[in-house]
């Protein structure tokens, strides 16, 4: 018998190099059930449009440009989607090898309470030091204590062994970052809770209703080519920043700020970490002879100005209120 349906949905805008290279890595892939793949472009003008006309791809017009959120980029793309599963992939981001759909599909279809699959990163000898770190911690190292990413290189994260895969179940005070990138759900449990919104919150949704369990399977990995250097590195976590706190915090149902004085003391202390510098280079020498990698000597500073972008942010956000 085939495998399920699947729909994969890219958000794209300005960025035909890679897109290119993501439907390369999508249209070599071994998949032996029917594939949907759904392009939502929130109006490009370099050619991405013009190179879609290459592939067996369905298009649709982002007009709120924003990829994640209520009613956004991604969310549109679930709506219309038709497979039993649905991929939401990042346009900077490539599949390796000719068996990762089949590999991310495999979980969902051997146990039925898992909601999701995360796939993994690729770490690539050949990127910039900036972006080979990245594919250790994830994008956000700031991150790093709650993506599923961070917790898994950083040892901070029981996953149970079921023989190709990695499952868990996530706790409500978890609060766990995933389910944004390259990370494929099964929709009738997406329709339960109203569609897609935005990462952390779809996972706060389905934890709330019982649906908690998720797996990482061991041989799906993505290519995610985040940045070229640390300046652009920088420049992303600005941007990234100014929107959660000023354009799309009233949409969030989950979120970094905190609830109650436990919460703020929690949270506090972690910032705390972050800037003192010092324990994060602790961590970033232990994983340099862990993993057997320099770039865990970024770790600290990546951290460090990572978690002060954040926090000036919040600042700013916090006198305009």
């Amino acid at each position: 018998m085939g495998l399920p349906a699947l729909s994969i949905i890219i958000c794209t805008y300005n960025g035909k190099r890679l897109v290119k290279r993501l439907l390369d890595s999508i249209n070599e892939q071994d998949y032996d059930g029917k594939l949907e793949i759904i392009c939502v472009d929130g109006g490009s003008g370099d050619g991405t449009l013009e190179l879609f006309k290459r592939y067996n791809v369905k298009v649709y017009h982002n007009k709120k440009k924003f990829p994640e959120g209520a009613g956004m980029g991604k969310a549109q793309g679930v709506e219309i989607a038709h497979g039993e599963f649905v991929l939401i992939v990042d346009q900077d981001n490539k599949l390796i090898g000719k068996g990762c759909l089949k590999e991310l599909i495999k979980p969902l279809v051997i146990d039925k309470e898992i909601f999701g699959c995360a796939c993994r990163l690729f770490v690539d000898k050949g990127d910039s030091v900036t972006n080979r770190y990245l594919s250790y911690v994830g994008t956000d190292p700031f991150a790093s204590n709650r993506s599923i990413e961070g917790k898994m290189a950083l040892g901070k994260i029981k996953l149970d062994d079921c023989g190709g895969y990695y499952s868990y179940k996530i706790k409500k005070e978890d609060n766990l970052c995933t389910g944004g990138n390259c990370f494929v759900y099964r929709k009738k449990f997406l329709e339960k809770i109203g569609g897609y919104t935005q990462d952390v919150d779809v996972i706060g949704a389905f934890v709330n209703l019982g649906i908690d369990k998720m797996a990482v399977p061991k041989n799906a990995y993505t290519h995610h080519l985040a940045v070229s250097g640390f300046k652009e590195f920088l420049v992303k976590k600005w941007r990234w920043g100014w929107h959660y706190a000023f354009e799309n915090r009233e949409n969030r149902t989950a979120g970094w700020y905190p609830n109650g004085f436990r919460e703020t003391i929690r949270f506090g202390g972690y910032l705390l970490f972050n800037l003192i510098f010092i324990p994060n280079l602790v961590i970033g020498i232990k994983k340099t002879l862990q993993y057997k990698d320099a770039v865990w000597l970024m770790h600290p500073v990546a951290v460090f100005f990572n978690t002060a972008i954040y926090c000036l942010i919040g600042f700013l956000g916090l006198v305009k209120r």
